[in-house]
């Protein structure tokens, strides 16, 4: 079976390893590259090829901008990735702005394990969607 290849993109280490060990619990998904910049993860990603790519919102004050989401988004799905952006507090106007920019989702980062991997299996669907 394939597994659905996640990239995390987040400034803190323990952001970044902590969902990273949440991830490990589910057998048809791999995390397959963590990186703590926007620039980092667009390397890993032009390497990888990640199905999802998980970025901490937070990471660079200018993803804020929605031509700096969007731009990012679409180097992404170019690579076949779905950008799922996590925030530590949600912004009604935010989430609309991400959607509108292709964030295929908007999360808050203390969403429970359970949720994360619906959410992932959502945005990509070829895996299977056991929890």
């Amino acid at each position: 079976m394939k597994k659905t290849q996640v990239l995390i993109i987040d400034e803190h280490p323990h952001v970044r390893r902590a969902l990273a060990a949440r991830l490990a619990t589910t057998p048809h998904i791999q995390v397959m590259a963590t990186a703590a910049s926007v620039e980092e993860g667009l390397a890993a990603a032009a390497r990888k090829h990640p199905d999802v790519v998980l970025l901490g919102l937070k990471t660079q004050e200018k993803l804020r901008d929605t031509s700096d989401i969007r731009g990012l988004s679409h180097q992404l799905g170019n690579y076949g990735a779905g950008l799922i952006v996590l925030t530590t507090y949600a912004v009604d106007e935010e989430r609309k702005n991400m959607m509108d920019a292709g964030a295929k989702r908007y999360l808050l980062k203390n969403i429970d394990s359970r949720s994360l991997i619906a959410e992932i299996n959502a945005v990509f669907p070829a895996a299977p969607a056991v929890l």
